[in-house]
């Protein structure tokens, strides 16, 4: 695990399987900022398809829930819906497009009491959009943050995000600098972190800079992701194990907030 420190928003959109879902499509929660008194857990529902979902503090949630193809309103719940008490009528939901594959929807608290008190901000997360190494920012503070990581240099405007990946080759440690833009009078950048990570495989990093009415700057919290090895293709030429003693050959085959 990379080794580091660690409201403004209306919507992001940074650009398993059933019979009814396409292949690979799933959705994750994920609650940043979640108060003392949030659930455990919440049940989605999509048409015919109900499952509760973890909801972890500071990670990510174990469970997905699976996707049919195409455009899909995913419905969230205190518990499941039965003929007796169906789906009420003002449960909150979230429009996810045919576009996204791999979503992962955030969770921000709104202000307000409730069991979901919470908006939801669906967030493209495949591994093609955000691959090995990388690291994932949300700005959801006033000010502008600019970040180094290694040689990759990236500036993340208030209320935008971005992917950044890190220079250097996996297992390397690379420095990292992040200031926020001056405010208030100030007329410098001010530091916000100063350290070193390691670049490690199979992991990706979601940084949320969030106000902090404690500091002077805003906090930076970080959430890791691990993800499953790829598998290595078959090299041309060579042998099926399953077929001992074949000679049979084998062939490889900047989002802003609105």
């Amino acid at each position: 695990m990379m080794r580091f420190l660690t409201m403004g928003l209306a919507c992001l959109s940074l650009v398993l399987q059933a019979a009814d879902e396409a292949p690979g499509r799933s959705l994750r929660l994920l609650f940043i900022q979640a108060p003392e008194d949030c659930p455990n857990s919440l049940f989605l529902v999509a048409g015919k398809e109900v499952k509760e979902i973890d909801l972890p503090r500071l990670s990510i949630s174990s469970k997905r829930f699976g996707l049919p193809a195409g455009p899909v309103r995913v419905f969230v719940a205190e518990k499941a819906p039965t003929k007796a008490e169906p789906l009420p009528a003002d449960a909150p939901f979230i429009d996810i497009p045919d576009t996204m594959t791999e979503v992962l929807v955030i969770l921000l608290p709104n202000g307000q009491k409730g069991y979901l008190a919470f908006r939801m901000l669906p967030v493209e997360f495949s591994r093609g959009r955000a691959p090995d190494g990388a690291v994932v920012w949300f700005n959801l503070s006033n000010r502008t943050v600019h970040a180094k990581l290694g040689t990759a240099q990236g500036v993340v405007e208030p209320r935008q995000s971005l992917i950044m990946i890190p220079s250097g080759r996996m297992g390397e440690v690379f420095p990292v600098v992040v200031d926020v833009s001056p405010l208030n009078g100030e007329t410098d950048n001010v530091p916000l972190m100063r350290s070193n990570w390691v670049k490690e495989p199979n992991q990706r990093h979601l940084l949320f800079v969030v106000p902090d009415e404690t500091r002077v700057v805003p906090r930076v919290m970080a959430v890791p992701d691990h993800m499953e090895p790829v598998a290595p293709l078959p090299m041309p030429g060579a042998k099926n194990p399953a077929t001992k003693g074949s000679e049979k050959k084998e062939t490889s085959k900047n989002s802003a907030v609105k």
